[in-house]
């Protein structure tokens, strides 16, 4: 945590409806059944900046085709999330769902057309119970309030074991601005982003090139360096709205100002990504891969996506192996051509493999730096000054008997 106060930022409560202006609801409208709460709304009470980044799967969900495009104006005023059916492969009858759902949280909170935007996550294939689901954005509606993020967050869960969200305030030009995010996602994660829906709420005025700028890049240091099994969603969606009620007389952030502000917005996306891995199906430890040497760092991302994720890697640190010929497999199929006399790896604090030399270590130091929750791996390819990193999870057996089952 930071302390308060100029050039840094403090965690407080309250998710989505930290920032001035922000309520939010959960409700049950009966997709999941016995009574979970499976559908959410975020409103801003003002008009709101917003922005949004996608799958980049081709196979892209109704709500995804139909939010991007409808955000292509750079506004919205709410954010409808249901969990349990991702009306995804739904045809023409899904997107008519993704348009109805957006037009009765717009008339339900008599706001102009066009500024509902939709996110759906769960079961692929099935269509959405639609005269239950308009009940429930009447009974969202009717619940919003300045403490409904708990419910909301709860809401947008499926296999995930946790609620994730976070807060975040600074000063910035003599007030205090905040941040607030919520997100789900447990399995199928894999850039482009991961099987997750996230909403990032700020009270601050930003214009929406300035947003898309910054959120793009914070979800590419993310979300995007993150995965559990290697399989992309047809329905990842991260959306920001920013409403500006911190400075009714509107603000112009300072180079310093707008850097702290930054600096915030991405430690909330990369706290949620390290939580998501955490939270993956069947996951015991969070692998850490970090790539040294690279010509830049696009390529240092190649190699590190392709070591986290090796199945054969993944497997062995579940099973505690040190097995750093996987790891200088992996790095071999990234399709970046490195020679084995430019070459090394860590693992943990040890250096196993040195520049084509086979290097002498304590085999139970190794063992015990892969047994721990949280793992470490740094390769360094000998190319160039490029770096990156990325963080993934091992592979245990939970989680194929988890994803053998028909579950949401």
């Amino acid at each position: 945590m930071q302390a308060m106060g100029f050039e840094s930022f403090e965690r407080i409560l309250g998710g989505v409806c930290a920032p001035e202006g922000f309520l939010a609801s959960g409700v049950s409208c009966g997709i999941k059944g016995d009574g979970l709460l499976d559908l959410a709304l975020v409103y801003t009470e003002k008009p709101a900046a917003a922005a949004g980044v996608y799958t980049t799967n081709s196979m892209k969900a109704a709500p995804v085709v139909f939010s991007s495009e409808r955000l292509s104006r750079g506004t919205a005023r709410a954010v409808v999330v249901n969990s349990g059916i991702a009306n995804s492969m739904t045809g023409r009858r899904g997107a008519r769902d993704a348009e109805v759902m957006a037009a009765a949280v717009e008339s339900a909170l008599d706001i102009p057309e066009g500024q509902a935007l939709v996110a759906s996550t769960g079961r692929i294939g099935e269509y959405l119970p639609m005269e239950k689901i308009e009940k429930g954005i009447q009974a969202a509606v009717q619940d919003l309030n300045p403490g409904g993020n708990t419910d909301a967050v709860k809401a947008i869960m499926t296999t995930d074991t946790y609620p994730k969200e976070l807060a975040a305030e600074m000063e910035i030009g003599g007030r205090v601005v905040r941040l607030g995010a919520m997100a789900k996602g447990s399995g199928m994660i894999h850039p482009n982003m991961a099987t997750m829906i996230a909403v990032i709420t700020t009270d601050i005025d930003i214009d929406v090139e300035t947003m898309r700028n910054w959120l793009g890049r914070a979800v590419e240091w993310s979300f995007n360096r993150i995965s559990v099994d290697g399989d992309m969603s047809t329905n990842d969606t991260v959306f920001m709205m920013a409403n500006g009620a911190a400075f009714p007389g509107g603000y112009e952030m300072s180079g310093e100002e707008a850097d702290l502000f930054f600096e915030t917005l991405c430690w909330l996306t990369g706290s949620l990504a390290v939580a998501l891995v955490k939270d993956g199906e069947g996951a015991t430890k969070l692998v850490r891969v970090v790539v040294n040497g690279a010509i830049d760092d696009a390529e240092a991302v190649l190699v590190a996506r392709a070591i986290g994720n090796s199945n054969l890697v993944k497997c062995a640190f579940h099973g505690g192996l040190p097995a750093w010929g996987r790891i200088a497999a992996a790095v071999g199929s990234s399709g970046v051509p490195v020679s084995t006399e430019n070459f090394s790896v860590v693992i943990g604090e040890c250096e196993v493999f040195s520049h084509g030399v086979i290097l002498e270590f304590d085999a139970a130091e190794v063992e015990s730096a892969v047994n721990r929750d949280e793992v470490e791996i740094t390769v360094d390819i000998g190319r160039g000054g490029g770096s990156a990193y990325f963080m993934t999870t091992d592979l245990s057996p939970e989680y194929v008997e988890f994803n053998a089952q028909d579950k949401s």
